[in-house]
């Protein structure tokens, strides 16, 4: 059985979030991770997925106007508790 969890953050600088996506997978054991985030300064979304510690992204498009600028992530693995991975993960984008 796998566990799959939401996180929404707001704005991050893109070294820390995948620095922590990065340590998160190491210490949980995540299996998977796809979302997207919001960069400060940055006009498009940066599309991530991860399997392991390899991590792909780009940027795929750009906001729209109606559009809240927040980082959104899907974290795929086994007996993950939500809370610890989401404060973790707000502690080290916090900066």
């Amino acid at each position: 059985a796998f566990d799959s969890i939401s996180i929404k953050l707001p704005q991050a600088d893109e070294s820390l979030l995948l620095d922590a996506l990065t340590q998160l997978v190491v210490q949980h054991g995540i299996l998977r991770v796809k979302g997207f985030a919001a960069i400060p300064g940055k006009p498009m979304r940066l599309l991530i997925q991860g399997v392991g510690t390899r991590f792909d992204k780009h940027f795929d498009r750009a906001w729209r106007a109606d559009e809240e600028r927040a980082t959104h992530l899907v974290l795929i693995g086994q007996e993950l508790d939500a809370t610890v991975l989401e404060a973790q993960l707000r502690a080290a984008v916090a900066g």
